[in-house]
């Protein structure tokens, strides 16, 4: 029984590592979605599904494709899996993320058991190895959130300064996007503009590509650069006099988070000060006294 479970799960590991990296090994064409980015059926479908015209490269599309009608039977509710994967950048489906932990809750364990089975009860190792199979994609994705949510917040600024340069030369804002996009080495945040872009182009409003471009992304400084656009384009302000103030809040905004960040300093450095420094200086300090004591006492010489 336990190796026809073994056998099952190295299947299974086998089958979606090369869905993953297929086309890579053999050299075939990757399967995008949706294929015509002007097919306007298929982008709506994304659209409403993903909030993405375009799969980032390291999906796992084969499975998503293969796959996507059972997700929609999945007897329980996956908005927040959905949603939390969107802000991660889309690295993977929903069915995916659920395929992986399903796989660490099964994999978990037998690897306990194969290390841990003679020094440990089984019951405490089946219970603690369960719970680390279940929250390690947890944590892995709550990681691809913070590290993304971290990259935007740090090239939001300097983006926003090169919109600034491009509109106040006279070019249109969407095609200042365009641009930005194009000339800038790929990040999140270009291919969340680039998102922004390919909307409109496939008949969105502005207005509304810029709300779905603060939904995928839900941070605060995110949210003030389209609330601010918005209400420039309803009033009919000039975009230029709209992205000047949004280049000065950001740069007030992460000037303000830097300094958070160096107040924090001192009490992130406690913990490792008190648990490895001063154990050490402890040592260095008091190790002699004790050495003296066990070698038969200390002359102070009265």
């Amino acid at each position: 029984m336990t190796l026809a479970l073994v056998v099952l799960l190295l299947t299974a590991s086998i089958y979606l590592v090369l869905l993953q990296f297929g086309s890579k090994i053999f050299g075939l064409e990757k399967m995008r979605l949706p294929a015509q980015i002007f097919d306007n059926d298929k982008v709506e479908m994304e659209l409403s599904q993903d909030k993405y015209t375009v799969k980032p490269e390291n999906a796992w599309l084969p499975l998503t494709a293969r796959f996507k009608d059972f997700e929609r039977r999945i007897p329980f509710s996956i908005e927040a899996i959905r949603r939390r994967l969107i802000k991660a950048g889309l690295p993977m489906g929903v069915l995916e993320f659920l395929a992986f932990k399903v796989l660490a809750i099964i994999f978990v364990p037998v690897i306990a058991f194969t290390f841990f089975s003679s020094n440990m009860p089984t019951n405490m190792i089946l219970i603690i190895s369960l719970a680390i199979g279940f929250f390690i994609p947890e944590m892995w994705l709550n990681q691809k959130i913070s590290k993304r949510v971290h990259n935007i917040r740090r090239d939001l600024p300097n983006i926003i300064d090169l919109l600034t340069l491009c509109v106040s030369g006279g070019m249109d804002f969407m095609l200042a996007v365009n641009r930005v996009v194009k000339d800038l080495k790929p990040c999140d945040l270009t291919r969340e503009l680039g998102e922004v872009y390919r909307e409109t182009q496939v008949g969105k409003s502005r207005r509304e590509a810029l709300k779905n471009f603060g939904w995928r992304v839900d941070i605060p400084e995110v949210h003030s650069f389209v609330r601010t656009l918005i209400q420039a384009d309803r009033m009919g302000t000039p975009m230029s006099e709209a992205l000047n103030v949004q280049a000065e809040e950001m740069r007030v905004r992460r000037f303000q988070h830097g300094e958070s960040m160096a107040l924090k300093a001192p009490i992130k450095l406690l913990f490792p000060l008190f648990a490895f420094i001063l154990p050490v200086v402890m040592i260095i300090v008091g190790g002699p006294i004790i050495l003296q004591f066990a070698r038969g006492g200390i002359n102070f010489g009265f």
